[in-house]
């Protein structure tokens, strides 16, 4: 008795070891659908042509449910600070770029918004991405900070590193028009006019003397009423 409850223990237990390995396969699965390593570059230097360095690095775990992860490289330091406090009342621009990470042709994806925006905000902000519609590359990037309006003063609290919320987006499928259906009706249309079959109804096929016979009628009956 007590050796076939030990079988059907292990037997259990076992079950459950299969069913755990096959939903740890489902979520390495979808944790790799469609995912992408990106770096996010920014300057602090203004004038046309600042320097770059690398910032953040993105993970974006799946494209589908637009699961990311933000690791930042680099410190927040002072002296970063005063470079965009400069910025900001230069009323200059923070730019950033995002490139695939190993790639030698990086091709790089921008954008920028008011440095104020950014330093007001306490360096929260929202990147919004839009990838192509095979998940394999990105092919714009959008920089949203929660201050809208600058006011000149400083943020409330002293940031210590970027906050980040990433937003994924794909590019959704345009209606595919219904060719198949048009074309059948036209080689109908062909058929029915080499045919010589004409489904137009009395009035549209003889308008042209049913309209003369009723302008004598009513002529010719308007001048006989005058008459009497």
């Amino acid at each position: 008795m007590l050796r076939t409850a030990y079988l059907c223990r292990i037997i259990f237990l076992s079950f459950l070891a299969v069913l755990a390995t096959g939903v740890h396969g489902f979520q390495e699965d979808e944790f790799l659908d469609g995912q992408l390593t990106l770096v996010v570059e920014d300057a602090l230097d203004g004038g046309p042509n600042p320097a770059f360095s690398p910032r953040s690095t993105i993970h974006v775990r799946s494209v589908k449910s637009g699961n990311a992860l933000v690791t930042h490289n680099r410190q927040w330091t002072t002296e970063l600070e005063n470079k965009l406090r400069k910025l900001a009342e230069n009323d200059d621009l923070y730019r950033i770029r995002v490139h695939h990470k190993g790639l030698e042709d990086k091709g790089y994806v921008s954008t920028f918004t008011k440095a104020c925006q950014i330093y007001e905000s306490g360096l929260s902000e929202t990147v919004s991405m839009m990838v192509d519609s095979a998940g394999t590359s990105v092919v714009g990037v959008g920089l949203i900070p929660p201050v809208a309006v600058c006011r000149g003063e400083p943020p409330e609290v002293p940031p210590v590193q970027h906050n980040t919320t990433v937003i994924i987006r794909s590019p959704t499928p345009a209606p595919v028009p219904d060719t198949a259906t048009y074309i059948e009706k036209l080689e109908a249309m062909k058929n029915e006019k080499a045919e010589g079959k004409d489904n137009r109804s009395f009035l549209s096929k003889y308008w042209m003397y049913i309209v003369p016979v009723v302008l004598i009628m009513v002529l010719f009956g308007g001048g006989q009423e005058g008459g009497r």
